[in-house]
């Protein structure tokens, strides 16, 4: 059965702010960002409405009810009007309706219940073609209160300010991550697949072996992926849909819960080699990202926060040891071979991705800190006696010599740790760099060949700019022609842009890569639905589609739960 893409919008979400020990965080006042003053409407229901932040063409707002009544009320809306020249163009915890540029937002089920005193936020983002005005004409009403109008919010907002700009940071990277964060992005009621949740909360608890030997490597056995990506998938739905539970009543919190303690108890975990086992790492540091800013993060322990914090940093260290300008070795820190930073894109996607998921957690500034200050003895011995092993031995193996390679300032490209959508672009662009096309012929392995739609077929994104680069290039076979290869390094971008969506890092503003992203994105999901005889080194007319073949193909490396957090967040965005 074809899968039809849902054209309904879907959420952005804002950037949380992380607080705790380890995070100090500048208040937004500091930005230039003002709150708008609270307005009351008649029956005890207040909402103010911020601008969190403004740039060129664009904003993001939040607004907060409160219940100053002293009693419960189920159901409310909030009604204002836009300015002429301003748009939304997505919205979170909360659902929509505009007439004009008068925008009505109604509570979601899971959120429309305030006792007294109790508030909630939802927020939007939107585009505006004469500099930011605030909301006017704010009321806001519940069931059996009269709407009356509310003071006009009348935030002042720098137009340098960015959505995917943090705050300055500073912090120890020594220090214990221990406090739950503070303003942490809103969730969204967004639309899952029941099926994939039913399927991630049975999931096996997650661990990884040790990391013996260059093949096979831990994380890049199927199994592993899509125990990564079930982790990922888990708590995207956490942050996402609050109180989400599975057909047999399981929520997705305590599911999630388990994974993660089971992740950090110790030798469980993904080893921080930065080479292609970020096939495995992308999605785990992902997770961690999407549980740093959800609410399963107030219910680890303190022990549990710190393990999380430093397996992050862990595997953002292995990032920047291999994919750093500055560097260039042929293994990564677990000293495995056959590691070269200029390889395909899939093979560079992974641990790329790790390493933006580290600046994301930690922040730019203080993700550089942290860089500065890297010392191998001291990182292998932090790891070990957390428990966490696998990670642990790979400084141990590297030694001293990491010292020298980690230490400088994270640069990829070209992109800085500050350039989080300049990075994702690079990725984007990198990775779905070729014309679209159904069929391409060459020599493989010695004969004539061509890998093709299996169903005869033409993509619908024929002829545009955007079709993965592993659709048509070579190995030392030959043609290299296949849709397996175009998946994996689709994966970890998808993860990335979802993953920042959700946590207000993704700027369609700034997303000059998207475009090539969209067309490579259909046009994958097209031959995949399709079937593509694929070609390559390794494969000779095999069959990659999206119900299980081959044998170690999207299916086995979790396509479903990548789907879903595509289809649930990056389609119905505005780029």
């Amino acid at each position: 059965m074809t899968r039809q893409d849902s054209g309904a919008a879907r959420g952005f979400f804002t950037r949380g702010l992380i607080l705790g020990s380890a995070f100090s965080l500048l208040a937004a006042g500091a930005a230039g960002l003002a709150l708008a003053a609270p307005a009351s409407a008649a029956g005890g229901l207040s909402v103010s409405i911020a601008a969190t932040s403004t740039w060129t063409g664009g904003f993001t707002d939040t607004a907060t009810i409160t219940n100053t009544s002293g009693a419960t009320v189920s159901g409310w809306s909030v009604q204002f009007d836009l300015a002429a020249g301003m748009s939304v163009t997505g919205f979170w915890r909360a659902s929509e309706a505009a007439s004009g540029n008068q925008y009505t937002f109604t509570a979601l089920s899971y959120d429309m219940t305030l006792t007294a005193g109790a508030s909630t936020t939802f927020g939007f983002q939107g585009t505006d073609s004469g500099g930011y005005t605030a909301p006017t004409n704010v009321t806001v009403t519940y069931p059996g209160s009269v709407s009356s109008p509310s003071p006009s919010a009348s935030a002042s907002v720098s137009a340098s300010a960015s959505p995917s700009a943090s705050a300055s940071a500073s912090a120890s990277a020594s220090a214990s991550a221990g406090a739950s964060p503070s303003g942490s992005a809103s969730s969204a009621s967004a639309a899952f697949t029941q099926a994939d949740i039913d399927a991630a909360v049975a999931a096996p608890l997650i661990a990884f072996a040790a990391p013996t030997s260059g093949t096979p490597r831990p994380g890049t056995s199927p199994s592993g992926i899509k125990a990564s990506k079930a982790l990922y998938y888990l708590a995207l739905v956490d942050l996402q849909d609050p109180g989400a539970k599975s057909t047999k009543g399981t929520t997705v919190d305590s599911a999630l819960l388990k994974q993660v303690a089971n992740l950090v108890a110790g030798g469980h975990e993904p080893d921080a080699d930065g080479g292609l086992e970020g096939w495995a790492a992308a999605p785990v540091a992902q997770a961690l990202l999407l549980v740093r800013h959800g609410p399963v993060w107030s219910e680890l322990s303190a022990t549990q926060q710190n393990d999380v914090s430093l397996l992050m940093a862990a595997m953002g260290y292995g990032g920047n040891y291999a994919y750093n300008d500055a560097n260039d070795f042929s293994s990564g820190i677990c000293g495995f071979g056959d590691f070269a930073k200029t390889n395909n894109p899939n093979y560079e996607d992974g641990y790329v991705d790790v390493e933006l998921a580290a600046i994301e957690y930690f922040g730019p500034t203080t993700w550089d800190g942290m860089l500065a200050g890297f010392d191998d003895a001291t990182e292998a011995a932090a790891l070990d006696a957390a428990g966490l092993t696998n990670a642990g031995g790979c400084f141990t193996t590297v030694g001293s010599a990491a010292d020298a390679a980690i230490q400088p300032a994270w640069l990829w490209k070209g992109h800085t740790a500050s350039d989080e959508m300049g990075i994702w672009n690079q990725l984007a662009e990198d990775t779905f760099d070729q014309t679209v096309t159904s069929s391409v012929s060459g020599t493989s392995n010695g004969a004539s060949v061509t890998a093709h739609i299996a169903d005869g077929s033409t993509s619908p994104e024929q002829g545009l700019l955007g079709m993965g680069h592993e659709f048509d290039t070579t190995d030392s076979g030959g043609l290299r022609s296949s849709a397996l290869y175009v998946y994996e390094g689709w994966m970890n971008v998808t993860g990335s842009r979802v993953a920042m969506t959700a946590t207000g890092g993704f700027n369609c503003a700034n997303a000059a890569g998207a475009s090539q992203y969209k067309v490579g994105s259909l046009d994958l999901i097209y031959k995949l639905d399709h079937g593509y005889i694929s070609y390559a080194q390794s494969q000779s007319a095999v069959l990659v589609d999206d119900t299980g073949d081959p044998s170690d193909g999207p299916v086995s490396k979790g396509w479903i739960y990548d789907y879903d957090a595509y289809d649930a967040n990056v389609v119905g965005q505005a780029c």
